[in-house]
């Protein structure tokens, strides 16, 4: 057990967490049926990554760059890197938010702390060192889920939302889908999956056990999600037209911790903080990597792996420099998950191709249910890009 757990939990990154909050705050439990659903979607996605990772041995990049070339595997990973690091910018951001809300220091001052500290920690730790530790933390995620039920929603309004799909042509609305689907079925967790699980040097009568791993590690992310979107619904919803900073965040803990409803926020951001930047900046130095062939793992010293390195920290400097863009922290975390959402179509079709590629997976190819959920979910996502293009076209009018 762990790359599962470590990957859906360090999907749960602070952008996510306030997009997910931003979700209920402005369409309720409307969109619980969209996050149920995404749960089967990232499992079998996850999945794919996973089995491509213990069956092919190479990273997502290397394996399309080694069957489809280089110009294809840049293809993948220039749209990877920029989610990744709009991605780390505002998460960034949404940490020194949330430090804020404890210390009284401005968010932008904790920026260079923030992103230094990242850096030092994954140019010294160990893969496995860095890996059990995001385990260790994942826990403190489940005051989410404590919490959903101290509000005492209306739990049949609840499974209603959740069973039974409403599309509502309301203004955000499906910028607020697509977003849910960037924060839950992020970029990076897919090619993170399949590193750790070359990290990891499992092998294929791993497969099954592995398949289990992704399966909790999923469900456990997005029971998460869940409840974060439900206690905004009950808490938020109706009261004001979303949120604009991290303490109108925070007012959705004030059920459970009422005036230590920001500290509680600021420690959930914080962890997920500490979960998710390293995860994407890991990401990021191996996917470019792998795409340009270069020796890489962060097991690897810095003189043995110069260029990974140097885009580990490009990534988080980069990022830094974003959030010093002094954006609004809540709306530059909302709108890199929407990003997101956009940039998921070409990712999901690369990686059904290479997992129905015998020459990739050999008799481990995709079958019937994976192949049903992954294009279904291709298709829904593209869709829903549309969607929110033409809603905010028609909103620019």
């Amino acid at each position: 057990m762990g790359p599962g757990i470590v990957s859906g939990a360090s999907d749960n990154d602070p952008a996510g967490i306030v997009t997910y909050i931003q979700i209920g705050a402005t369409t309720g439990f409307g969109l619980l049926w969209l996050m149920a659903l995404s749960t089967v979607m990232m499992y079998y996605l996850e999945e794919i990554s996973s089995r491509l990772g213990v069956v092919a041995k190479k990273g997502i990049a290397h394996i399309v760059r080694t069957h489809y070339g280089p110009g294809v595997s840049l293809i993948v990973v220039v749209p990877l890197l920029v989610s990744n690091i709009i991605s780390i910018g505002a998460d960034l951001a949404g940490t020194g938010a949330a430090l804020e809300l404890v210390t009284g220091i401005h968010w932008d001052w904790w920026i260079l702390p923030l992103g230094l500290a990242f850096g030092v920690m994954l140019t010294y730790a160990s893969y496995r060192v860095v890996s059990r530790f995001l385990l260790l933390v994942t826990p403190l995620f489940f005051l989410y889920v404590i919490e959903g039920f101290i509000v005492h929603p209306n739990w049949a309004a609840v499974v209603r939302a959740t069973l039974l799909p409403s599309i509502r042509f309301i203004p955000g609305y499906f910028a607020a889908a697509l977003g849910l689907l960037g924060a839950t079925l992020t970029p990076y967790i897919f090619f993170w999956q399949t590193t750790q699980e070359v990290e990891g040097r499992g092998t294929v009568s791993d497969l099954a056990a592995e398949a289990t791993d992704v399966a909790i590690g999923m469900t456990f992310s997005n029971l998460i999600c869940y409840f974060i979107i439900l206690v905004a619904g009950v808490v938020l919803f109706g009261h004001q037209a979303g949120i604009r900073t991290a303490a109108e965040a925070a007012a959705s803990l004030r059920p459970i911790a009422g005036p230590a409803a920001g500290t509680i926020f600021a420690v959930a951001i914080v962890v997920s903080g500490i979960m998710s930047i390293p995860v994407m900046a890991a990401c990021s130095a191996y996917a470019l990597a792998e795409a340009f062939g270069w020796v890489e793992g962060l097991d690897k010293k810095v003189w043995q792996a110069r260029g990974f390195y140097v885009v580990l920290g490009g990534a988080l400097a980069v990022g830094a420099a974003i959030a010093l863009l002094r954006i609004p922290p809540v709306a530059l975390m909302f709108w890199s998950q929407v990003l997101n959402g956009w940039l998921l179509v070409p990712l999901f079709i690369v990686l059904l191709l290479l997992s129905s590629d015998r020459r990739v997976c050999r008799s481990h190819v995709n079958r019937t249910a994976s192949l049903v959920v992954g294009w279904g979910t291709t298709l829904l996502t593209l869709s829903l890009a549309l969607l929110s293009l033409w809603q905010l076209a028609a909103g620019t009018h």
